[in-house]
Formats: C-alpha cells, structure tokens, sequence
C-alpha cells in the first residue's frame, strides 16, 4: 500500500544541480514551461531584488545589535556559498519547472549578493565562516540540534577507580594471559557452525580478516586484566571503568601503541589503509584495525565487558521480542526515493566501516546456540520465545549471535570494538585496505583492475573460495562463481555487487582514458591518478546527492556539508578524528535497513515484463550477473523500486528470512527453513558494544533528556511510543536502534536524533580529510580544471558510462523518475572529461 500524500509533506529539499539539458524533458512539458518561464523569471527577479535589499538591511541591523530576539537561529554559512546558496533559494522553484538551465541567466545576476552582504557590513572571518541572520529557518525540532558546537564534542569518561601498584598490574596481566589460555583451550574443542546455515552466512557477510584474530585475544587479555586491577570495586555504579595505565606491552600491541610517530612521506595519494592522513596521528585517525572512536562513556553490565542490561542491573527484554513488538512489518511505500538510495547508503557504508567479529580457531565461525559446547565468552545468543510467532514452527528457541572482536587500546580500559575498514570516503571498497589485497585485484599493466569476461562483458573477477559464504556447488559446476572486490561484502546482495562492478568498470574506463593521454605514465602512476578520481567522485555523490535526501538541505548547509560550486576548500582541520563513532557503525547507519522493500521490482527491457523477486533471494546470489543482461536488469530494479519509510518497521523478508536458504527436500525439514531476524541482532549488537541508551543520544544531541515515557510524548510515532512503553521496563533501557526509529521525522526522512548523529559523523569525514577533494592543499588535491570536471559526475553518468545496455535513466537516480526527474537518454547525462589531466 503506498501513501499518497508522503511526497507532499516533505520537507523541500535543493536538488544537484545538473549542467545538461534533457531533450526529451524539453518535448515533455515545452507547452507548459513557455508559459511559466516567462511568468516565473518576472516575478523572481522582481523578488530577488526585494530580498536583497531586506537581507542587506537585516544583516547591517543584526551585526549592530547583539541582541536578537528572533525566533530564526544563527548558521555558519561558508563564504564561498554564499551566492550559490541565495541563488538557489530564489530560484528552487524555477528549478522544480525546468532542469535545463533555462534559468541560469536569471540566477547568474545574483551572483554578486556576497559582494553585497560585504558592503552591508558582514564580518568575513579568515577561516572562511561567518554568521548570518534571516537567510533561512530551520524546522523547530531540529534547533537545539543546530545551536551544538560542531563537530560535537564527547563526553569524557569516568576516572579510573584507584592507581595500581605494580605488583597489582603484574598480577593483573598474569591473569588476563591465563584468562585467554583458557579461551583457547575451549575453541580447540568446540565445533564450528555449518557452513550452509544462514548464522555461517551472516558471520561470512562480517567479512573479519584472518589478521584480527590476534589482535582481538591480546585486547581479551587485557581485558580480563582489567577486570582483575578494578575487583573489589562496583565500576557500573560510577559509570563505568575509564582509561586505565598503559598496558606498556604486556600484551602483544598494534602498531598505533607506540611511543613513537613515523615520518610521513609527502604523497599525492593516500595510503591504502588510511595512516598518514592525519599527521599528527598517522596510525590512529581514520586507520584501518582500530578502535571506533568512543563518543559517550561505554554502558556495560559490569563497567568493563559485558554486554549493557537494564536500569539497576535488570535483564532487558529480548532483542527478538523488541523486534517482534516495535518493528512490525508495514507494507507502506516512499514514493519519492527508490531502492538507489539504500544500495549507496550500503556501498559508502562498507567503505567507511566494517566491524569485525570474534572467531574460533583458525578463524573458524562460532557456534553459540548448541548447549553441548562448552561455554565461549564471545557467545552472546539471542533467546526467542517458545511462542514466537515465526519460529515456532520451527521449534527454535535460540538465535546465533557472536560478539564483536576486542579491539587493542593500548591501556587497561573498557572493551571497545574494531573497524576494519578506513574511516575516509576512499573507495576502499574497491580497493582494498591493505596492499595484500590491492596487488590481488590489480593486473600490472596500464594500471587496470582484474576482470572476467563472459560473453563480451566485463564482471569482477571470481572468487574460487568455496568457503566464502556465497559460493555453491551447483553454480561452481556451471563455471559460475561468486566474485572477488576491495570489500568481502560485496556478494550480499545483487544490488551491492552490481555497486562494485560498475565502479571497476569506470576505475579501467578512466586507468584508460589516462593512458591515451599521457603514453608515458605507467601502470602505478595511472592506477594511482584512476584511484583518485574515483575516491573524488564517490564524495562527490555522496554530499551532492545521497546526503542532501537523508539530512535535508536545510541541515547540509548549516553545518557547512554542502560542496562548492567553484574553487577549492580550506575547511580541513587537523583537529577533527574523522575515525567511525562506534554508534554510527553499530546503530544509527542502520537506518538504511528500514527502507528496503519485500519485494524488488525486475524489469526486462526487452520485453517490458515485470517480475518480482523476493528481497531474501537477492543475498549471496549475484549469478544473475552473468546472464545476457543481467547487469542491466539489475540497475533497471535498484531505480524503479520505491523504498519503505524510515522508521520502526522492518519488511519480514530481514526480519524472519535474513539468509535463509532453501534445502535439499529430500530432508525431513521444510523446504524453506528459517532465516534470521536483522532487527534483533542490529539491536544485539548495540548491547553487545555498550551503547548508552537512547535517551543519552538525545541528550547528546541538544535535547532535555527523557526521564519518562511520557516524555517521548510527541517525539515518537503515536504507534511506537505505545509499544516501546509497553515492551520496555524503563526509559533508561530503550535502545539507541530502536528510539531513534521510532522518532517521528516530521515530514523528513529522518527523525532529529539520527540526523544529528550522522551530520556529525559526515562532517567529520568531510573536514576531518586531509585528502578530501575539494582541498586547497595543491599536492593532495586537484587543479581548478579537474574539480571543474569531477564536479559534472552523478551517479547516473557513472552508472550509463559503464553500462553500456543501459539507454535510459533519470538523473537523480536515488529519486523515483517523476515530471522533475524524467527518464533522459544517458548520452545527454554529463561525463567527466580527462583533458585536465594531460602532461
């Protein structure tokens, strides 16, 4: 069922703006735009020069009195946007008519308003920011968001209980190391889960590498050594145990322990792994194997470990029971965004973040559930309810659920957690993060990445690991096996494996395009020039497209998100740790979870058919890429499938059939047994990494902190509150998933409390980047003329360019085609052009 009047009640939103003009558009509404030009261009420009003079005589006003007593709040606006942002709040509703251009002229005579705000006395700051009053509002709810110092800064944790002697630390370490002996022992017995169960699938989809393993038993180690300084002592009363004494090498450490910082190299090209962009923290910030940055102190059972329970150490209601409460599937459509803007939530997500998981031995999968193994730490399963409404046909009772991988602190201290990935938008995903895998993708020459090609198209190159979760018998004896990118993840789902092929693709398509121009490059430095660019182009979608739909325009140009038109950016600041926040990675980027449909639309363009696939079917199956077509079928269903709403409900296909796998029916088990519940364990994994409650996210952000249910009055869904006070014991024990959902978004795509949590990490990214592209730094960075070029890229362009089946597309891809937003042929959509880059 589809909710008519959604796309109404959205908040505007400033789309990208395009520079080609759509013949067919043209065609489409040229009878209507006739009329509406000519009427729309007199009263803009008549308008414009109202709101000029009201603006400049505001701002001189507002700057001679330091008192306001307006209800509209203060925004740094960047002084190189000024012009571009005036212009296209005047003319967003010209926009709306045409894409054209058609209106550029109009927009071009504002360009001089900062000159204007200049002479009407606007202090211009050296760093480039300024505040300025009455330029724009921002919804109510979202003003104390707004009013935060930003980036927003954390909460410190609590002092460490006493100083321990060294006799203490000494006895502390002895019995951390006998604490992982006895880990060890225990996973030299236990047998691994089976490789065809939909937990064996879900712990591959982790994708933790082989090198983690000993990372995470020396963190274990140091751990349970902590626990062993702080006994006798209630760490959970005070908030929990905070950085302790340096470890000091009692246990194997990585790297970013050391005393020492390495000299960096100056570099036009980041490194692989994400070390040395940060110079004064080349191996911590944004690196690859370290811990996510901790924002507000770690809620744990014990203070130290254990996974959070309720207020006054009380149990919290089952994961699955939440699940089955508050996140009920719902059938109702967003009929403004398709299934585009999730498949690149997901793409940006692996490039940025991947949590690894606790492994048996020899990296093996661990089993939790089966009572006759002995008992493992790592284990944290999820009970299910004899009379669950799902499983109980299936006579389960307990959900496979292994914890996140330790991660080394280099003190004693509270448990904290791995990212695996680098924190900066790289295009890690593609390549890789570490040099061992890079080599593996690359061919040596002309600086190409590996393909395979069937039948005269270009796919990844397989992947022959039996093992890798994907792979499956029957398809390897068809020669037909799942395939091998930057990221283990790619094979999830079709949609994210035809992400990753279409970005090899356009990786080659510029590696060539290069080596026509400049003969003399070789293979490194073509890679290398082909990797920037595609590392650019990724932000570029990301801020211009992606996040101005999930945070609102409104929101991007407070906080300085929004790109540049022209020039370049001194935003950077060394200051800022661009690292992943544990809560972004383990809930609040999981919003994107949410807005995934049961079923996906399958369009064959040859036939004009329309099929629908089960979402289920579409995980770890990307052997539909190897039909004739079959890349073209699949972007053709990721841009004409409308997506869910955001909030609390989630479509039964994750909630109950999360990898499942139907089996030989020859077994005395249904044909179509179970899956897993993806809600229950995103909400596990919260608990497992000790997120505070939601209430203290809302704190965080701005908001007085609920201390009742009552409280949330208003701030939830009407639906939600009543299930979530039902559900839950205390406010104090709603978790961070679950409330943010359930907040109401008041005609946005997100509630306040997941805006603010991504604004802030997005920022992060942005100016936390010494590499970011728009950088005023001339060795890092790019030249007027190539970000001129990189600036022309949409999704759209680079998903035409490399695939060449595919005719017709809507230029904001990540939005349903409608009359703004028609079909066009992809030769009219714009493609960077390489000229720039010849030497």
């Amino acid at each position: 069922m589809e909710q008519a009047g959604m796309s109404s009640e959205r908040t505007p939103l400033v789309q990208p703006t395009y520079v080609f003009e759509s013949t067919l558009s043209r065609r489409y509404r040229k009878r209507l735009r006739n009329c509406q030009c000519a009427v729309c261009v007199s009263i803009l420009v008549f308008l414009s020069v109202i709101l000029l003079v009201t603006v400049s005589y505001n701002l001189a006003n507002d700057l001679d009195d330091d008192d306001d007593n307006g209800t509209i709040i203060p925004l740094p606006i960047p002084v190189t946007n000024i012009s571009t942002d005036l212009t296209s709040n005047l003319t967003d509703s010209a926009s709306n008519l045409t894409r054209s251009g058609n209106l550029t002229t109009s927009g071009a005579n504002l360009t001089t308003s900062k000159d204007n705000l200049k002479a009407s006395g606007v202090n211009l700051t050296a760093s480039g920011n300024y505040t300025v009053h009455n330029l724009t509002t921002i919804q109510p709810n979202l003003q104390p968001i707004i009013n935060q110092k930003w980036p927003l800064e954390g909460k410190p944790s609590a002092p460490w209980p006493h100083t321990p002697s060294p006799q203490n630390i000494s006895a502390a370490v002895t019995a951390g190391k006998a604490a992982l002996a006895q880990q060890q022992k225990a996973e030299r017995v236990r047998r691994a889960l089976a490789p065809d169960s939909p937990a064996h699938r879900a712990q591959r989809a982790a994708a933790t590498a082989v090198e983690v393993k000993p990372l995470a038993d020396a963190a274990y180690a140091a751990e349970e050594a902590t626990k062993a300084l702080v006994n006798g002592s209630n760490p959970k009363s005070r908030g929990g145990v905070g950085v302790g004494p340096p470890t000091n090498g009692s246990f194997p450490e990585p790297p970013y322990c050391g005393d020492t910082t390495p000299v960096c190299p100056s570099s036009k090209y980041r490194s692989l792994d994400g070390s040395c962009n940060n110079l004064a923290q080349p191996l911590r910030w944004g690196v690859s194997r370290t811990p996510f940055r901790r924002v507000l102190p770690a809620d744990y059972g014990d203070g130290i470990s254990s996974p959070r329970t309720g207020v006054n150490g009380s149990t919290l209601p089952s994961a699955r029971d939440v699940s089955v409460t508050v996140h009920r599937p719902s059938y109702a459509h967003d009929i403004s965004f398709t299934v585009m803007l999730a498949v690149w939530g997901q793409f940006i997500d692996h490039d940025i973040t991947a949590t690894a998981l606790s492994k048996g031995e020899n990296g093996t999968a661990l089993s939790c559930c089966d009572p006759s193994q002995p008992p493992h730490p790592a284990c944290f399963p999820v009970p299910l309810a004899v009379q669950d409404p799902f499983y109980q046909s299936y006579q389960v009772t307990c959900m496979e659920f292994v914890r996140s991988a330790p991660a080394p602190t280099c003190h004693f201290s509270p448990r904290e957690q791995m990212n695996q990935a680098t924190a900066y938008l790289d295009g890690s995903t593609v390549y890789g993060y570490s040099a061992t895998r890079a080599m593996q993708l690359r061919t040596g020459e002309g600086g190409l990445l590996r393909m395979l090609e069937v039948g005269g198209v270009e796919l990844l190159p397989p992947s022959v690991d039996p093992n890798d979760g994907c792979n499956t018998v029957e398809m390897n004896a068809q020669g037909r096996y799942c395939f091998e990118t930057g990221d283990d993840r790619a094979n999830e789902n079709l949609h994210l494996t035809t992400m990753h092929l279409l970005w090899a693709r356009q990786h080659n398509r510029l590696a060539r395009g290069l080596a026509a121009l400049n003969p003399r490059w070789e293979d490194q430095t073509l890679y290398q020039e082909a990797r920037k660019i595609v590392g650019a182009q990724m932000q570029h979608i990301t801020y211009n497209e992606f996040l101005p739909l999930v945070l609102g325009d409104d929101v991007m140009w407070a906080l300085n998100l929004s790109l540049r038109t022209g020039g370049r950016s001194g935003d950077y600041d060394p200051q800022v740790d661009a690292s992943v926040a544990n809560h972004f990675s383990a809930a609040a980027f999981r919003f994107a979870h949410t807005l995934l449909p049961g079923l996906i639309h399958s369009f064959d363009a040859d036939n004009g058919s329309v099929d629908y696939v089960h979402l289920h079917e579409m995980l770890f199956n990307p052997y539909t890429l190897y039909w004739s077509g079959g890349a073209r079928r699949s972007v053709h269903s990721a841009l004409n499938t409308p997506v869910h709403s955001v909030d609390p409900h989630v479509t039964d296909e994750l909630s109950n059939h999360l990898f499942e796998q139907p089996i030989s029916t020859n077994s005395s088990l249904p044909a179509h047994p179970c899956g897993l519940d993806l809600v229950s364990l995103n909400i596990q994994r919260g608990r497992d990494h000790g997120l505070p409650p939601y209430p203290a996210w809302r704190e965080h952000c701005g908001f007085p902190r609920p201390k009742t249910f009552e409280d949330l009055v208003g701030v939830f869904n009407e639906v939600s509150w009543t299930r979530i006070s039902t559900i839950y014991s205390h406010v104090d024990d709603i978790d961070l998933y679950t409330g943010a959902l359930a907040e109401d978004p008041q005609g946005r795509l997100l509630g306040a409390t997941l805006t603010c949590l991504l604004a802030d990490q997005f920022l992060r990214v942005k100016i936390g980047d010494r590499f970011w592209y728009e950088t005023e730094d001339e060795v890092a960075g790019f030249t007027i003329e190539q970000l001129t070029e990189i600036r022309k890229t949409t999704l759209a362009g680079v998903i035409c360019a490399n695939e060449e089946s595919l005719a017709w597309a809507q230029p904001r891809v990540m939005e349903l085609v409608g009359a703004t937003n028609p079909l066009v042929s992809c030769k009219e959509l714009p493609q960077l052009e390489l000229t720039p880059w010849k030497v």
